[in-house]
C-alpha cells in the first residue's frame, strides 16, 4: 500500500510516500514543491500529488496546533464504552465550546490494572469542515486527518529510544512563518504550542538592518547567514557579531517561549527538559543549535527524521532530514501498529465518503469475465500438472519394484507389496543386508591385522643407522579374546618385542621409534648381555597395545 504524508506549509508543499504492508514499511519517495506567490497552497499541493508515477492509497494531513486542543486523561475504568462515556463527559467540563460543536478523537496510551490513561484531541467541528472542504475544492482527499501533536509523538517514539524520554524532551519544528514547540515524555504527549514567529522573521531583521529588500534578505540569510553562540563573539569580527546580533535580538522571542515550556514540562512531569531536536527549514540556520545550547543549557540535536526510519540504511541530507519531518510524521500514523490507534479527526459524518453505492453489475461484468478466464486457466493447469505427475509416480514405482527384486533376488508378491507401501521397512530391510554382506566380504578377505604388517610398518620406522636383533616378537589378540568380526575398535591387540643393541643410547632411540607404533607403551630396564665374542650388547623389552593404524591399513575397509 502506497501512504502519502503531506504537509501543506506556506512556501512550499512537501510530502513522504511510504510502502506499506505486512506490519513493515520503507521510504518509497519523498517531494518538495514550491509555492508560487498567490498561489494557493492546497492547489499546489493537488499537483504535486498528480505528478506522482502512482496515485496513492491513502493521504494523510494534520490540522494546525494553533486550531486544536489535547487532554491526555487518567480514568478509572477499562472498559471501552465507560471510557467513551467519560470522555464526553470530561470534554463536557473542559472544552471553552460546546462539546456538540467538537469534533474530537482519542486514542489508549497504556493501561495498568483498572487504571487507563487516555489520549484525547478536540477542535471545533467548523475547523475540520472548513479543511476539508478547501482540500476537496482542490481535488484532494486525505482519507486521515490528524494532529501535528501525535504526527510528532508518533514521530519522536520511532526515532528516539525509551531510556532518552525518561526526562521531557521538546521538538522544535520551524517554519517560515510559524514554529511549533512539542514537548514529549515516556512515549506521550505532553505540551504543544504555535508561535507566530518564523524564519520570515529573521529575513525581517536582515532586510531592517542594512536597509535591503526582502528578496536580498532572504538570499543573504540562506546564502550567508549565521548566529553566533556567547562563546564565540570572543574570536568574531565586528561585522560577524553585528550580523549575529541582529537575528540574535528576534532570536529572543523564541528563546522566551523555550524557556516558558521548559516551566511547564517541569510543573507538569517535575523535571525539566533534558534534551531539544530541531526540524524545518530555519532549523538549518548555521550556529542556531550552538546558541540555544548555550543559552539554555540544554543538549540540541537535529531531527535526522528520515534516516532514522529508514529501514534500508539509507542516510539523507541535513535539509531533507529536517524539512520533511511533518510529512514523514503524518504518513507514520498510518503504518505499522500506529494505524488501528491513530488519532484521526475524520471520523462519523466527517468520514471520507466511500463509493461502493456507485458500483453496479455493468461496471463488474468485464473484472468477472477476467476472474473466470483465470480460473479456467488454473483449473487447467491442475489437471494437466496431475496427470503428469500420476504417470511420473507409476514410472517410479516400476524402477522400484525392478530394483527391490534385483537386490534381494527371490522376493514374495507379499514381501514386495510390503516395500512398496511401507518405505521405512524397505530402508531397514536394505541395510540389514548391506550390513550382512559387508561382514561376509570382511571374514573372507585378508587380515589387515596380520602381526606380518605390524613387523612391517615398524621395520619402515627404524632407519637404519639403528642396528638391533629381534630376540622376542609376540603381536596380536589374546589367546584367550573373544572372537570379533574385524572392524570392530573393540578387539585389544597387544605387543612384546625384545631387541638386542650395541649400546644404551641406541636403546633410548629404539624406545622413542617403538612408542609411536605402540599405545601405553611400557619398557624393561636395559640389562647388559655379553656376547660370544666377547662384546657388549643391551636388551631392552617393549610391551603395550597395537593402534589399527600401525597395521598400515585403514582397518574394516
Amino acid at each position: 500500500m502506497r501512504i502519502l504524508g503531506i504537509d501543506i506549509g506556506t512556501t512550499s508543499v512537501k510530502a513522504v510516500e511510504l510502502d506499506a504492508g505486512f506490519g513493515r514499511f520503507e521510504i518509497h519517495e519523498y517531494h518538495e514543491l514550491k509555492i508560487e506567490e498567490g498561489r494557493n497552497p492546497n492547489d499546489a499541493a493537488r499537483s504535486l500529488i498528480l505528478a506522482l508515477p502512482q496515485a496513492p492509497d491513502r493521504v494523510i494531513t494534520a490540522i494546525r496546533t494553533n486550531r486544536v486542543t489535547f487532554r491526555n486523561l487518567q480514568l478509572p475504568t477499562r472498559d471501552k464504552k465507560a471510557i467513551q462515556a467519560s470522555i464526553g463527559f470530561e470534554l463536557d467540563d473542559d472544552l471553552p465550546f460546546s462539546l456538540e460543536d467538537a469534533a474530537y478523537d482519542y486514542t489508549v496510551l497504556s493501561q495498568v490494572g483498572p487504571q487507563t490513561q487516555v489520549h484525547v484531541a478536540a477542535t471545533l467541528r467548523k475547523n475540520i469542515e472548513l479543511q476539508i472542504a478547501q482540500l476537496n475544492a482542490s481535488d484532494i482527499d486525505p482519507e486521515v486527518i490528524t494532529t501535528e501533536t501525535w504526527a510528532y509523538r508518533t514521530l519522536l517514539n520511532r526515532i528516539v529510544p525509551p531510556t532518552a524520554q525518561e526526562n521531557p524532551i521538546i521538538l522544535i519544528q520551524m517554519g517560515a512563518s510559524h514554529t511549533t514547540l512539542y514537548a514529549h515524555w515516556k512515549g506521550f504527549p505532553v505540551m504543544a504550542r504555535e508561535l507566530a514567529w518564523g524564519g520570515n522573521d529573521l529575513t525581517l531583521a536582515i532586510s531592517k538592518k542594512y536597509g535591503i529588500t526582502t528578496e536580498a534578505a532572504e538570499k543573504a540569510k540562506l546564502d550567508n547567514g549565521f548566529v553566533l553562540a556567547p562563546s564565540q563573539h570572543a574570536q568574531a569580527t565586528p561585522e560577524q557579531e553585528e550580523f549575529s546580533n541582529a537575528l540574535h535580538e528576534t532570536l529572543l522571542d523564541l528563546l522566551r517561549e523555550i524557556r516558558q515550556a521548559n516551566l511547564v514540562c517541569k510543573n507538569i512531569t517535575s523535571n525539566k527538559i533534558s534534551s531539544i531536536y530541531l526540524a524545518g527549514g530555519t532549523a538549518l540556520l548555521p550556529g542556531l543549535a550552538g546558541m540555544l545550547a548555550e543559552e539554555l543549557q540544554i543538549s540540541v540535536h537535529p531531527v535526522h527524521a528520515l534516516s532514522r526510519i529508514a529501514t534500508s540504511g539509507v542516510t539523507y541530507s541535513e535539509h531533507t532530514d529536517a524539512a520533511f519531518a511533518l510529512a514523514v510524521a503524518n504518513a507514520l500514523c498510518v503504518v505499522g501498529a500506529e494505524r488501528s490507534t491513530s488519532i484521526n479527526l475524520r471520523k462519523g459524518d466527517l468520514a471520507k465518503k466511500g463509493t461502493s453505492s456507485e458500483l453496479s453489475l455493468g461496471s463488474l461484468k468485464r473484472p468477472l469475465q477476467g476472474l473466470a478466464i483465470v480460473a479456467s486457466l488454473m483449473l487447467l493447469s491442475l489437471v494437466v500438472q496431475n496427470q503428469i505427475y500420476t504417470t511420473r509416480l507409476q514410472e517410479t514405482d516400476k524402477q522400484l519394484e525392478k530394483s527391490v527384486k534385483s537386490f534381494f533376488g527371490q522376493v514374495s508378491g507379499s514381501a514386495l507389496r510390503t516395500y512398496m507401501s511401507n518405505t521405512s521397512s524397505l530402508r531397514s530391510s536394505v541395510t540389514k543386508e548391506l550390513n550382512k554382506q559387508k561382514t561376509i566380504s570382511k571374514l573372507v578377505g585378508p587380515n589387515q591385522m596380520s602381526p606380518l604388517n605390524y613387523l612391517q610398518e615398524l621395520s619402515r620406522t627404524i632407519p637404519q643407522d639403528v642396528v638391533l636383533d629381534m630376540m622376542h616378537y609376540q603381536v596380536g589378540a589374546a589367546p584367550t579374546a573373544t572372537y570379533a568380526i574385524p572392524g570392530e575398535k573393540s578387539v585389544e591387540k597387544t605387543a612384546n618385542l625384545s631387541f638386542l643393541v650395541s649400546n644404551p643410547q641406541m636403546a633410548e632411540k629404539l624406545a622413542t621409534l617403538t612408542a609411536t607404533k605402540m599405545n601405553a607403551m611400557q619398557r624393561s630396564k636395559i640389562e647388559e648381555v655379553p656376547a660370544a665374542d666377547g662384546s657388549k650388547r643391551w636388551k631392552i623389552t617393549f610391551t603395550g597395545i597395537t593402534p589399527d593404524e600401525a597395521y598400515g591399513a585403514s582397518y574394516g575397509k
